[in-house]
C-alpha cells in the first residue's frame, strides 16, 4: 500500500516542463547590469541564474559560436543555437556541445560522437564535481551527481548549452555547484507553425531520423504553443562489434492563463540499447616502465591482438580468451524520462513567483561479463561452496532510481535592486543490484562466498536547501549581489547485502552548511563590463561512504564532512562591432577532500577526508567579426590543480586547453572549422612514495568540419570529426595487478611501470555525416 501511494504522487507529477532557452538580447533592449531582462525568451521571466539571460552589447556578437553575457558575474560562455544546428552533428551529445568552450576536456566518447557516453571536465573538475542542469533543474545520479551523456537529452531536446565555471548565487541549486555548472535549456517553442525532418547517415553505418513540429500560437487555446520532436538513430559504432541503438520523443507547450500567469509543461522519454564491457576496455600490456602512455607498444591485451579500435569480439565460446568480451553477452538497456511543470504569475507592483515541480527517473538493465580485459580465466562456481569449472562468469545489474522535486521563488523587484528568496526540497529512491551468472549458461555463479549476490541495495535521499539574495543597484551600472544557502541533505541506505561488504547494512547521515555568496558586475560603459565574485561550495559524500565492514563505520560517517570550497574570481566581458573579448582569472581552495586513507594500517574501505587541492588559472576566449557572417574565434585557458598532500597537478587536469575555430552564415551557405588542443595532462593520481610519476598523456587534438548551403525548404550539410584522425590516448583505467614494483619511502612497495592490465581509450576516429533537411 506504502508503495502504491508513493508511486500514485509520482505519476501526479508527471504532466510537466518549462520555459524557453535563454535569450540573447543586444543592447537596444537590455540593461547588461541586471539580470530582469527577459525579452524574447517567452515565459523565463524569473530566471534562477543570470546564465538564463545572455545579455549582447551588439548585434554582430549574436552571431559567436561562444560568448560570455554583459551581465555576468562569474566566468561563463553560452553557445549558440546556430552554431547547435549547423555546426554540431546531430549524434552529437551536450557534452561534445560544451566542449567548444574554455577549459572543458572531453573524454570517453571512443564509439563515435553520440554512439556512447563521454565525459567532460571543467579546469579539472571531474563530472561529479560539477551540476548538470536542464531549465535550471539539477539532475544526475543518485549514487554520486554524475551523468550519463547519451541517457537523457539527445540534442533534438537542446536549444542551447551555458557552461558557468563557477558556483553562481545563491540560487545556483544542485549537489556539486562548487566546481561549476552546464546548464542546458530545452528546445524553444516557436511563435509560428512549422514542421521540419533531418536524415542524416555518416560513418559506422550510423543512421539518424529526427522529426520536430511547432504548432504556433493557437488563437482557440488562448495563444499556446507546442512543440514536438521525435528522433530514431542506430549505428553499428566506430568499436568492433559494438553496436548502438537509441529513441527519443519530447514534448513541451506554454500555455497562458490570464493576462499575469504562465504555465509550461514538458516531458521527454529516451530509451538506448547499446553494446559495451561494463568492467573495461581495451588492454595494453606495454612493458614500458617510463614515458607516455601511448598505445603504439602494446605487447599483450585487446588492443595488442586486435588494435585500436577493439570494443568486443564475436566468438562466446568458453575457450577463448575474451569470451567474457563477446558482444552478445555485453548489454545495456536504458530508459529515462524527465517532467517538468512550471507556473510563473505576476503579481503586479514588482512582485513575482516562479513555481516548479519535476520527475525523472533512470532505469539501467546491464548485462556483462566479470572481466573486459582477457586477463581472467573463464571458470565460475555452479554450486554454492563447490569447486571452479569451466565458464563464461559475468553478472546481471541493474540501477534503477526516481527523483521529485519543487523549486520555488518569489521576485521583488524595486528601483534600485532586486530580491529573491526561495527554496528546493527533492526526495529519491533508488534500487540497485548486481547478481553473478555464467553467462554461456545462465546459471547462478557462487563466487560471493556461498551466494551468487554481489549486492541488493536500496538507498535514497531527502535534501531541501533555502536561499535568499539581493541584487542592488546603487549607482547607474553597479550591480552588487549579497547571497546566503543553506543546505541539508540526509542519504540514507538499506542493503540486503552491501556493495563490496556483501553484509547487511541499515544507515543514514545527514550533512549541512551555510554558504555565502557575493557578487558584482560593473558596465563600465554600454558595451564593457567587469565582474567579481566570491563563493562558498561543498560537495555531498557519495554513497560509498557506506561501503564498509568496519566497526567504526557509525563514527566514520559523523566525522566525515563534505568536499568545501572557496571561490574567487574576476573577469571582465567586452562586446564590440568587430570583435568581443572577456579574460578570466581564478583561484579556488578545496578542503575536506574525501578519498582513502592514506596512513598505514589504516581500514581502506573506510572514506576520510584527507587534505585540500588548489586550483588557479586564467581563461579567455575572443570572438572576431571581419565582414558580414564571418567569425574568427579563440579561447584558451592554463589550468593548475595542485594536491596539498604531493604538491603535484591532479589527474585529469590538462595544463592548457586552446580552440581555434572560423564560423560562416551568410545567404544560404554556411561552414564551420573548430580544432580543439588538449594539452598534457596524468591520468592517474602521484603516489606519494615514488619519485617519479606513471601514467603521464600527451597532448592531442581534434579538428571538426562543417559545411552546408540551406535553399530555404530544403538544406544540405556534411559534418567531419577528427578531421586528421588523431588516435592519441585521452583516458586510461590503471591497474597494478602485475606491474612492476620497486622500494619506496619507508620500504613500501610502489609502482614502477606499466602493468598488463591497464586499459586505454583513444580519441573516436575520423567520422563523416552527410544530413539533408526539410522545412514546411
Amino acid at each position: 500500500m506504502k508503495n502504491a501511494i508513493k508511486y500514485t504522487l509520482l505519476a501526479g507529477a508527471t504532466a510537466l516542463a518549462f520555459a524557453s532557452a535563454p535569450a540573447f538580447a543586444s543592447d537596444a533592449d537590455a540593461d547588461p547590469s541586471s539580470t530582469r531582462q527577459s525579452r524574447g525568451q517567452a515565459n523565463d521571466a524569473n530566471a534562477l541564474t543570470t546564465s538564463d539571460i545572455i545579455v549582447t552589447g551588439t548585434h554582430e556578437t549574436e552571431q559567436a559560436p561562444s560568448i560570455a553575457s554583459l551581465a555576468t558575474t562569474q566566468p561563463q560562455a553560452a553557445v549558440s543555437q546556430t552554431y547547435i544546428d549547423k555546426a554540431a552533428p546531430l549524434t552529437a551529445d551536450f557534452y561534445q556541445l560544451a566542449s567548444l568552450t574554455p577549459g572543458v576536456t572531453l573524454t570517453g566518447a571512443n564509439n563515435g560522437i553520440g554512439l556512447g557516453e563521454s565525459k567532460m571536465s571543467i579546469r579539472g573538475f571531474k563530472d561529479g564535481e560539477y551540476n548538470v542542469t536542464y531549465d535550471s533543474i539539477p539532475f544526475g545520479d543518485t549514487n554520486n551527481p554524475t551523468h550519463h551523456s547519451t541517457a537523457f537529452f539527445p540534442s533534438n531536446t537542446i536549444e542551447t548549452v551555458v557552461v558557468d565555471r563557477g558556483p553562481g548565487n545563491a540560487s545556483q541549486l544542485g549537489q556539486a555547484t562548487y566546481g561549476g555548472n552546464v546548464n542546458m535549456y530545452s528546445k524553444a517553442v516557436a511563435d509560428d507553425f512549422g514542421v521540419r525532418a533531418d536524415a542524416t547517415v555518416g560513418s559506422f553505418e550510423t543512421y539518424v531520423g529526427r522529426l520536430a513540429v511547432q504548432t504556433g500560437a493557437i488563437d482557440a487555446l488562448g495563444g499556446a504553443k507546442f512543440v514536438v520532436s521525435g528522433q530514431v538513430m542506430d549505428s553499428q559504432g566506430a568499436l568492433t562489434y559494438s553496436p548502438t541503438h537509441s529513441k527519443n520523443i519530447f514534448v513541451k507547450g506554454v500555455i497562458p492563463i490570464g493576462t499575469a500567469n504562465t504555465l509550461t509543461v514538458l516531458s521527454t522519454y529516451n530509451a538506448n540499447v547499446y553494446y559495451e564491457s561494463d568492467t573495461g576496455f581495451g588492454t595494453c600490456g606495454t612493458g614500458a616502465n617510463s614515458g607516455d602512455i601511448t598505445g603504439e607498444n602494446c605487447t599483450v591485451g585487446g588492443i595488442a591482438d586486435f588494435g585500436k579500435r577493439y570494443g568486443n569480439t564475436n566468438d562466446p565460446s568458453v575457450t577463448s580468451k575474451y569470451a567474457q568480451n563477446y558482444w552478445g553477452y555485453n548489454r545495456t538497456s536504458k530508459q529515462t524520462d524527465f517532467e517538468i511543470v512550471r507556473l510563473q504569475s505576476d503579481l503586479g507592483s514588482g512582485l513575482t513567483l516562479d513555481n516548479r515541480v519535476y520527475m525523472y527517473g533512470y532505469t539501467n538493465h546491464t548485462s556483462s561479463g566479470n572481466d573486459g580485459t582477457g586477463n581472467s580465466a573463464n571458470v565460475v562456481v555452479l554450486t554454492p561452496g563447490g569447486s571452479k569449472t569451466a565458464g563464461v562468469p559475468g553478472y546481471d545489474k541493474q540501477n534503477k532510481y526516481r527523483t521529485i522535486g519543487y523549486i520555488g521563488e518569489a521576485d521583488y523587484e524595486f528601483e534600485h535592486g532586486r530580491l529573491r528568496v526561495g527554496g528546493w526540497y527533492e526526495h529519491s529512491a533508488s534500487d540497485r543490484h548486481l547478481i553473478n551468472y555464467d553467462l554461456s549458461t545462465g546459471k547462478p555463479n557462487y563466487i560471493v562466498g556461498k551466494s551468487n549476490i554481489d549486492y541488493i541495495q536500496h538507498s535514497g535521499w531527502d535534501q531541501f536547501q533555502l536561499f535568499g539574495e539581493l541584487e542592488y543597484r546603487p549607482i547607474e551600472g553597479l550591480s552588487i549581489t549579497p547571497g546566503v544557502k543553506y543546505v541539508h541533505f540526509t542519504r540514507q541506505i538499506d542493503a540486503e547485502v552491501n556493495q563490496k561488504t556483501h553484509a547487511p547494512l541499515n544507515a543514514k547521515a545527514t550533512w549541512t552548511d551555510v554558504l555565502p555568496f557575493l557578487t558584482a558586475n560593473y558596465q563600465i560603459r554600454s558595451d564593457w563590463t567587469v565582474y567579481a565574485q566570491y563563493a562558498k561550495g561543498m560537495y555531498v559524500p557519495d554513497l560509498s561512504s557506506f561501503y564498509s565492514t568496519s566497526s567504526s563505520l557509525g563514527s566514520s560517517l559523523s566525522a566525515l564532512q563534505p568536499q568545501r570550497s572557496t571561490n574567487y574570481q574576476i573577469g571582465t566581458v567586452y562586446h564590440g562591432r568587430r570583435f568581443a573579448i572577456d579574460v578570466d582569472a581564478y583561484k579556488i581552495d578545496v578542503n575536506n577532500k574525501i578519498a582513502s586513507p592514506t596512513v598505514a594500517g589504516s581500514d581502506s574501505s573506510l572514506l576520510v577526508n584527507i587534505g585540500k587541492v588548489k586550483y588557479k588559472g586564467v581563461e579567455g576566449q575572443i570572438s572576431v567579426f571581419p565582414v558580414t557572417g564571418l567569425t574568427l574565434f579563440a579561447n584558451a585557458s592554463y589550468n593548475k590543480a595542485e594536491s596539498g598532500t604531493t604538491g603535484t597537478q591532479i589527474a585529469k587536469t590538462p595544463y592548457t586547453t586552446e580552440t581555434l575555430g572560423v564560423f560562416y552564415d551568410h545567404d544560404g551557405f554556411f561552414a564551420s572549422y573548430t580544432h580543439k588542443f588538449t594539452g598534457a595532462q596524468y591520468a592517474t593520481e602521484a603516489d606519494t612514495n615514488a619519485s617519479f610519476r606513471l601514467y603521464r598523456l600527451a597532448a592531442y587534438n581534434v579538428g571538426s568540419l562543417a559545411v552546408g548551403y540551406d535553399f530555404g525548404k530544403y538544406r544540405v550539410s556534411l559534418n567531419v570529426y577528427n578531421l586528421f584522425d588523431d588516435d592519441h590516448v585521452i583516458e586510461v583505467k590503471n591497474s597494478s595487478k602485475g606491474a612492476p614494483t620497486t622500494a619506496g619511502l619507508n620500504g613500501k612497495s610502489v609502482q614502477s611501470g606499466y602493468g598488463p592490465n591497464d586499459q586505454l581509450r583513444f580519441n573516436p576516429p575520423r567520422s563523416i555525416q552527410g544530413t539533408l533537411s526539410v522545412k514546411f
